[in-house]
C-alpha cells in the first residue's frame, strides 16, 4: 500500500513539473529554446496558447457592456514569423459611443547567456489610429523580437455594442497548440451558434449554466466553452481566394431577448432585413437619391449620348478620374456624397454611392451592392457586420455590370480584387435585395506572337508582339502603375534573363480599359542547345510553363483563379540554313473535366518553316476540390508539352542528316 502511494506521489510530481503553465508570465526556458515546432517543422511561428473570455458586465444606471479578455503566447521560429509579434485590434464606434481597449501588457522572452531575459512592452508603443468615423485600429509590436523569441501579451476590449459578439477563431495559418475560449451571457440573452461551413475542422462547443451574480436577483447564465489542442495550421495552397474564408471559427448571433417580466424581443434578421436596415436606417437610400450638386457635370459628359451603356461608361470615367479614394473602406459614407464630390476625395461609400446617384440621375437602372472583402471573410449569418464594402451596378439589357470607381486601374465593368469575393447583396430602392455573383464572367486574354530565326553567329533572333486585355491588362497596370514610362520600358527589357531587347514599343498602358500591347526585338543565347550535330529548340522560350503549381496529392479548398482566361501563343520559326527538321513535338488537344477548360498545342511544318499555335482556356473562376485531380493532370500535360523541344539536324554534304553521337 505504501509502495503504491509513493509511486503515485512520484508520478504526480513528474506530471506537475512537466505540465505546461499558461499563466501570464510563466513562460519556460524550454519554450524559448525550442527551434522548431513539434508537429510542423516548417512553421515560422506557432500560437502556444490562446485565451479568450467574453462576458456581459452590468453597470447600474447604464446597462450592459460587452467585455472580452485576450491572452496570447506566440513562439517565433524564423524571421518570416516576425509579423506575429505585432497585434492589430479593430475598435468600432458609432456617432454616440465607441469600443475601448485597456489593461494592455506584453513581454518578449529571449535566452541570453543561458538565462531567460524579459523585455516589457512600453505603453507608449501602443498606438491607436483613426481609420474612419466608424473604426479605429490599436496596434503594438513587441520589443526585441528575434528568431527563437516567445512573445506574450494580454488586453481587454470594452464594447457598448452588445449584439456584436467577438468570434472564436480557433484555427490560423500557423499551428495552434492550445486554445481556451469562453462566452458567458445572462439567460435572458438567447443566441444562435454558427461554424464556418467552408472549414474542414470542427469545434466541440460545451454548453453549461452558471449563476450570474451581478444583478439584484439571482439569474442563470449560459456558458459556451471551446477547448482544443494541437490544431494544425491552415494549409496554404495555390489558387486560394483567401485563407480567412476557410478558417475554423465559431460565431454567435443574438437571436432574441427575454428580460424578466418583459415579452420576447426578436433580433434575428433575414438578409432582406439586413439590407433594408442598411439602405433605410443607414442612410444609403438618401445618398443615392441626391443629385442637385452634380447635375451640370453629369449633363456635360452624357450630352449627345443616347445609349444607356455609353452614358454609364462616361459617368463612370467622370467619377473615377475626379474622385480620389482615401483608402478607407465601409458601406456608410464618411463625408457624404455632396461633400466628397466637393472635396474630390472620400471613402469607398462616398465614391461608389456618388457613382450610383449619378447613374440614377441619368435615367440608368443602377443600384448599390454590399460586399465583404476577402480579409473580412464570408458572412455566416444575416448581419451587417458580414459586409464592409460597397460597389455600384447597372442593369443593361438584362445583364448586371458591376462597377468600382475607387480603382484608377479598373476599366468599365472591372472590379479590383478586393471586391471580388464570393457574392454581394444588391439593394434596390425600398430595401428589396438579392444575391449577386461577384466573380468575373468575361475572359481576360493574353496573345503572344513571335517570329524566330538564327543569325550568322548562331544567336536566336526574334520579334515578339504581346497583347493583354481585360483583367490581365488591369493586373499589369496594378503591378506597374507607379512606374514612369522610362521605368516601365526598362522593366520589360529586363524581364527575361538572357535576352538583349531593343526597339520596344508599349501602347495603351495609360488608357484604362483598353488592350495593352508590347512589341520588341530580341537576341538570345538561351532557349536552345546544340549537342553534336543536332539543335534542340524550345519554341515557347520564356513563355513556357516550367512547373505544375499543383503538387499535392489531395486538395482541401476550392481552386479559385482570378478570372476566366484565354492565353494564345503563335510562334513562327525559320529553320537555319544547313539544318533540317528531325522531329517536332506531337500536336495535342485536350479538354478539362466537363469542358471547363481546353488546351491545344498544334504544330505545322513545311520546308524550312515551322509554326506552333497554342491556346489555353479556363472557362470558370471556381473549381471544386473534386476537380483537383483533373486540373493536376491537365497542368501536367501543359508543362510536359510546353517543354518538349523541336529537334533540327545538320545536313551532311550528301544531303542526309549527319549522325549525332551523344545527342539526347
Amino acid at each position: 500500500m505504501l509502495k503504491n502511494y509513493l509511486t503515485f506521489c512520484t508520478l504526480f510530481l513528474i506530471v506537475a513539473v512537466n505540465a505546461q503553465n499558461y499563466k501570464f508570465g510563466k513562460v519556460s526556458e524550454e519554450e524559448v529554446e525550442a527551434t522548431t515546432h513539434s508537429e510542423n517543422k516548417d512553421a515560422n511561428a506557432a500560437i502556444l496558447f490562446q485565451y479568450q473570455r467574453t462576458f456581459y458586465d452590468y453597470i447600474p444606471n447604464t446597462g450592459f457592456q460587452l467585455v472580452t479578455e485576450y491572452h496570447k503566447r506566440i513562439k517565433i521560429y524564423t524571421k518570416d514569423g516576425f509579423n506575429w509579434a505585432t497585434e492589430s485590434i479593430p475598435l468600432y464606434r458609432s456617432n454616440s459611443d465607441a469600443e475601448k481597449i485597456s489593461s494592455v501588457k506584453g513581454v518578449t522572452y529571449n535566452m541570453e547567456g543561458g538565462k531567460l531575459v524579459e523585455d516589457k512592452l512600453d505603453r507608449k508603443d501602443v498606438l491607436t489610429e483613426n481609420l474612419n468615423r466608424f473604426r479605429d485600429m490599436t496596434k503594438f509590436t513587441m520589443p526585441n523580437v528575434t528568431e527563437g523569441s516567445v512573445v506574450e501579451f494580454e488586453y481587454k476590449v470594452y464594447s457598448p455594442f452588445i449584439m456584436n459578439i467577438p468570434a472564436i477563431q480557433y484555427q490560423n495559418i500557423i499551428p495552434v497548440d492550445k486554445i481556451e475560449a469562453k462566452f458567458t451571457a445572462p439567460e435572458f440573452f438567447i443566441f444562435n451558434k454558427y461554424s464556418n461551413p467552408k472549414s474542414n475542422t470542427y469545434a466541440n462547443i460545451k454548453e453549461s449554466k452558471e449563476t450570474y451574480p451581478q444583478l439584484d436577483r439571482q439569474f442563470l447564465a449560459n456558458e459556451f466553452l471551446v477547448e482544443m489542442e494541437n490544431i494544425p495550421a491552415l494549409k496554404l495552397e495555390p489558387h486560394v481566394d483567401n485563407l480567412q474564408n476557410y478558417m475554423g471559427v465559431v460565431k454567435f448571433e443574438l437571436q432574441m431577448t427575454k428580460f424578466p417580466d418583459q415579452p420576447y424581443e426578436n433580433y434575428s434578421k433575414s438578409w432582406e432585413g439586413v439590407a433594408k436596415t442598411i439602405y433605410d436606417e443607414g442612410g444609403m437610400g438618401d445618398q443615392v437619391k441626391r443629385s442637385g450638386f452634380f447635375k451640370d457635370e453629369v449633363d456635360a459628359v452624357i450630352a449627345g449620348k443616347s445609349d444607356a451603356l455609353q452614358k454609364a461608361a462616361a459617368i463612370y470615367t467622370l467619377v473615377q478620374q475626379k474622385m480620389l479614394w482615401n483608402d478607407y473602406i465601409g458601406f456608410y459614407t464618411d463625408k457624404g456624397t455632396k461633400n466628397a464630390f466637393k472635396e474630390q476625395t472620400g471613402n469607398v461609400a462616398d465614391i461608389n454611392l456618388l457613382l450610383v446617384a449619378m447613374l440614377k440621375y441619368a435615367g440608368i437602372d443602377a443600384d448599390p451592392v454590399l460586399v465583404s472583402t476577402p480579409a473580412n471573410g464570408i458572412p455566416l449569418f444575416p448581419t451587417g457586420d458580414g459586409f464592409n464594402y460597397v460597389i455600384g451596378s447597372i442593369n443593361y439589357k438584362g445583364h448586371r455590370i458591376l462597377l468600382d470607381a475607387t480603382d484608377k486601374t479598373a476599366g468599365f465593368g472591372e472590379l479590383p480584387k478586393r471586391a471580388r469575393n464570393w457574392q454581394g447583396r444588391l439593394i434596390k430602392e425600398g430595401g428589396i435585395s438579392s444575391w449577386v455573383n461577384l466573380y468575373p464572367k468575361a475572359k481576360a486574354g493574353i496573345a503572344n506572337f513571335m517570329n524566330l530565326q538564327f543569325d550568322e553567329n548562331f544567336k536566336l533572333k526574334g520579334r515578339i508582339k504581346k497583347s493583354m486585355d481585360g483583367l490581365y491588362a488591369k493586373k499589369f497596370r496594378v503591378e506597374h502603375g507607379s512606374k514612369t514610362d522610362a521605368d516601365l520600358k526598362e522593366f520589360v527589357l529586363n524581364e527575361n534573363d538572357g535576352l538583349e531587347c531593343s526597339e520596344l514599343k508599349i501602347e495603351n498602358f495609360r488608357a484604362i480599359g483598353n488592350e495593352i500591347t508590347e512589341q520588341y526585338d530580341f537576341v538570345s543565347n538561351s532557349g536552345f542547345e546544340v549537342i553534336a550535330d543536332k539543335l534542340y529548340l524550345n519554341p515557347l522560350l520564356f513563355e513556357a510553363m516550367t512547373e505544375n503549381p499543383f503538387k499535392a496529392d489531395e486538395r482541401t479548398h476550392p481552386i479559385i483563379f482570378d478570372f476566366p482566361s484565354h492565353v494564345e501563343n503563335t510562334v513562327n520559326i525559320m529553320v537555319p540554313e544547313g539544318y533540317e527538321i528531325v522531329s517536332i513535338p506531337e500536336s495535342v488537344k485536350i479538354k478539362l473535366h466537363e469542358d471547363s477548360g481546353e488546351f491545344s498545342y498544334v504544330f505545322q511544318a513545311s520546308g524550312n518553316f515551322i509554326r506552333l499555335h497554342s491556346e489555353l482556356d479556363f472557362n470558370q473562376t471556381v473549381y471544386n476540390p473534386t476537380d483537383y485531380k483533373y486540373l493536376k493532370e491537365f497542368y501536367n500535360t501543359i508543362v510536359e508539352k510546353q517543354n518538349e523541344s523541336i529537334v533540327l539536324g545538320k545536313i551532311a554534304q550528301d544531303g542526309t542528316i549527319e549522325s549525332a553521337e551523344g545527342s539526347r
